[in-house]
């Protein structure tokens, strides 16, 4: 298990999870928490896969933390 990045990045309590969620986010902690990150293309933001816990999931997905969005799929740049 391991602590929720965003808990830790907000300077709450971590609370453990066991899950990951793929976030496109220039916020460097998160990008240097990150388990797996790839650079979007064409932007200054990365695609990073974080260890989130349930309720951060929820208010990522609705938008209620600035600097992060869901990342639905990766960025590939054009081959």
């Amino acid at each position: 298990m391991r602590e929720c990045a965003i808990c830790a990045y907000l300077g709450l309590e971590p609370r453990l999870t066991s899950s990951t969620v793929g976030l496109n986010t220039a916020i460097e902690p998160l990008i240097a928490a990150a388990l797996e990150r790839e650079r979007a293309a064409g932007s200054g933001e990365f695609h990073v896969l974080v260890a989130v816990c349930p309720e951060h999931v929820v208010d990522i997905y609705r938008e209620r933390i600035p600097g992060m969005s869901m990342a639905w799929k990766l960025a590939i740049p054009n081959r």
